[in-house]
């Protein structure tokens, strides 16, 4: 059984944390079911500060974490990739540390400055090509030994619903991250698009269990819902919806013909 379906059959709350307003699970090592000795963290953020807040889920997930930069100075966003890794390198030996909450903040996570890269520019991950997420990290995925291409968390946190465009592409790429932390930037029952990308979401195998102030926490659990119909069938409004009602009615019927007593 995956880590994710063996997750599904328990109770969110029992192994959900809450870790810096983000939610994650509560024991990764017994979520995955670890084969490889490394764990591939893409982050996919506009702003540096939320990157090295994120420190914390590399922290907890053992993971390497790449960097994608979204519409930021690849000259700023390099000296706080650097930045960083001095602070994790020196701790709280580094200058003005103490007297910096943002500093103080990376020195006290204990992840390796090693376990941070920078990544491409995430501008280059929605180019109109179904291999731009497998191009744009392969140079990131080689330089980490990584035979098997797979990224076991993705976190989207971008402004103006641009969060959308990564979750379709990434989606259309085929990469299917055992978990997507996503930061949306309105409400899903309220806003149009954003109901439909999650629902996309949703129906391509992955479910939503937690909501953090603002972040949706989506595990991949397999039950792609598109696998239980077919797209092909002509004047139906929802193949998914008329599919499952009629496996629900077939199964009512079958409880009701078990319980019907005999008329002999």
């Amino acid at each position: 059984m995956s880590s994710a379906a063996a997750m599904m059959k328990i109770n969110p709350s029992e192994f959900i944390v809450t870790v810096r307003e983000r939610p994650i699970p509560k024991d990764p090592l017994t979520f995955f079911n670890f084969q490889s000795k490394s764990r591939i963290f893409v982050n996919i953020t506009d702003t540096a500060s939320v990157w090295q807040t994120d420190l914390v889920l590399a922290e907890r997930l053992f993971a390497d974490m790449i960097v994608c930069p979204f519409q930021i100075d690849e000259t700023k966003h390099a000296e706080s990739i650097q930045t960083t890794k001095d602070i994790l390198k020196q701790r709280m030996k580094y200058p003005g540390v103490k007297e910096n909450p943002d500093y103080e903040m990376i020195a006290k996570t204990w992840v390796l400055p090693g376990k941070v890269h920078s990544g491409p520019s995430a501008s280059s991950l929605l180019v109109p090509s179904v291999n731009a997420i497998y191009t744009g990290l392969e140079a990131a995925f080689t330089s980490l030994e990584v035979t098997d291409p797979v990224i076991h968390l993705l976190k989207i946190e971008v402004s103006d619903g641009v969060e959308r465009q990564f979750v379709y592409k990434f989606l259309d790429s085929g990469f299917r991250p055992s978990i997507i932390l996503v930061k949306w930037s309105h409400d899903l029952d309220e806003h149009y698009a954003t109901a439909h990308c999650a629902g996309h979401l949703v129906n391509s195998g992955y479910s939503l269990v937690a909501i953090e102030n603002g972040y949706a926490l989506y595990v991949f659990s397999e039950q792609t819902l598109y696998d239980i119909c077919s797209m092909k069938t002509i004047g139906m409004q929802n193949p998914i919806m008329t599919s499952i009602v009629q496996g629900c009615s077939a199964a009512s019927h079958t409880k009701d013909e078990e319980v019907t007593p005999s008329s002999e």
